[in-house]
């Protein structure tokens, strides 16, 4: 079973990754620009946010599930975003 101190640990480090992401798809969607580094490492961390987040479903309780799903949730719509926001910007 996840301890609460694991749990609590990934849902901070994913909600800093999630802010990391807004900001980095907002610069992009404000200013129409390419793709830099920055935005990649945050579409990059998003992703290995997902794989951390499905590795502790594994693990954890019923409560903790429910937690996890929703914060899948939040990536998961963020990097779609980013993903539809890249393919935009490209075919420009």
């Amino acid at each position: 079973m996840a301890t609460r101190a694991s749990i609590d640990a990934m849902i901070q480090e994913a909600h800093d990754r999630l802010e990391q992401a807004k900001f980095e798809l907002s610069l992009a969607n404000q200013n129409g620009y390419p793709m830099t580094a920055s935005y990649v490492e945050a579409q990059q961390g998003l992703e290995q946010a997902e794989l951390e987040i499905d590795k502790l479903m594994n693990s954890a309780n019923h409560q903790q599930k429910d937690q996890l799903h929703r914060l899948h949730l939040q990536v998961s719509q963020c990097l779609n975003d980013m993903i539809l926001d890249e393919n935009d910007l490209e075919n420009s």
